[in-house]
């Protein structure tokens, strides 16, 4: 009896999730014994230096549109050339606009629109947030 294409997909996918564990788990075991040898050599040039555990530096997480920075540059540059201020959903589809990026993927666009607030709110010394027409609006100051 043949399995069922259904079947035969899942027990492929559940060999490509192992192969992919087993990968990282090597990439795992590597940054232990790079951690482990960094302890030996700082014990070599320091021996009462004894490694604690600390709390690891966590790197942020970046995307795919915006170098650092970029997306906060784009929000003046589109608000510089605005006459008026401007809601958040304007200043997305302008900047995806210049930056060429597919305005019909209703994802894309959300993940774009919380990059953009983020960088909006973050941005107090330069961008004003303001009321118009009963929704929030940005300007430069």
């Amino acid at each position: 009896m043949s399995e069922s294409s259904v079947i035969s997909s899942l027990r492929e996918k559940r060999l490509e999730l192992t192969g992919i564990l087993e990968s990282l788990e090597r990439e795992v075991n590597a940054r232990r014994a790079d951690l482990e040898h960094l302890d030996a050599t700082i014990g070599l040039f320091d021996p009462d230096n004894i490694p604690v555990a600390v709390q690891p530096l966590r790197r942020p997480p970046r995307n795919d549109w915006f170098r650092p920075g970029e997306c906060r540059r784009r929000i003046h540059d589109v608000l510089r050339e605005a006459t008026d201020p401007m809601t958040t959903r304007e200043i997305v589809e302008r900047i995806m606009a210049a930056s060429h990026l597919p305005s019909d993927d209703a994802r894309v666009r959300e993940l774009i629109h919380k990059t953009v607030l983020g960088s909006l709110n973050r941005a107090t010394d330069t961008i004003e947030r303001t009321q118009a027409a009963g929704s929030v609006a940005w300007r430069v100051i």
